[in-house]
């Protein structure tokens, strides 16, 4: 016998709440319904689909109940995420977009990233006003069966920072090698970055780069060992 669903619902939508489970409600007279019970008496029971409606049931018109687990889709994932400290604040250096080819996906990041700046200021990231110069794409295999996101990744950063109309410049560089965990829920992905290793260093002006200039003793290391870990997650855009 046909079967009619009462509500059209998303199992798979970017609301869903991940790895929860479906309330099945067989009616007597063979349709079904399909959502969350939200509430339940000696008589009715009410169930709400995940777009937000609602419908109370009597049990005298109820053949059978079972549950269901969501299937996690990967597809949600396919997209541009921003990244975003567990304290709201933006950093335009982890984003990453997430890619489907065949069935596999791939994560692609920053690798490198070059920023300058005309007025003497350190071009940080997260400077509306600071526009990276050069940017290099890095991509990997990953994989997200279960909704979960994990990579290794290494990250060289440098800003030149000219000091004045001679455009003399120090030169700013940071490396980075890190792993990222991160879980699809909410429609968010969540998790940390974890950084094994950070190296910052400067170099002084007449050198291009600040290898060179730590080579010849005209540069100074700033930091060099674990980089730390924080909470971050990521929103689509």
């Amino acid at each position: 016998m046909k079967k009619l669903v009462l509500f059209i619902i998303f199992i798979l939508s970017l609301s869903a709440l991940y790895a929860q489970t479906i309330d099945v409600i067989h009616l007597k007279n063979g349709f079904d319904a399909r959502g969350t019970i939200t509430n339940r008496t000696e008589s009715q029971i009410t169930l709400q689909s995940e777009n937000g409606r609602s419908l109370t049931i009597d049990l005298s018109e109820i053949e059978s109940m079972e549950q269901e687990q969501k299937v996690f889709d990967p597809r949600v994932l396919i997209g541009r995420w921003a990244c975003y400290k567990a304290n709201g604040e933006r950093d335009r250096r982890y984003d990453i977009v997430i890619n489907e080819n065949e069935g596999f996906y791939s994560v692609s990041y920053d690798s490198f990233i070059r920023y300058t700046s005309e007025d003497g200021r350190v071009c940080g990231t997260i400077q509306s006003d600071c526009t990276p110069t050069n940017v290099v794409r890095q991509s990997k295999d990953i994989d997200v069966s279960e909704g979960i996101v994990s990579y290794l990744f290494k990250q060289y950063e440098d800003s030149w920072i000219h000091a004045n109309t001679k455009k003399e410049f120090t030169a700013h560089l940071e490396q980075r090698e890190c792993e990222i965990n991160l879980k699809y829920t909410d429609g968010k992905l969540k998790g940390n970055i974890d950084c094994s290793w950070l190296f910052i260093a400067w170099g002084t002006s007449g050198y291009r780069f600040v290898e060179d200039a730590l080579d010849t003793g005209h540069g100074s290391v700033e930091f060099d060992g674990y980089g730390g870990k924080w909470n971050v997650y990521f929103v689509k855009y």
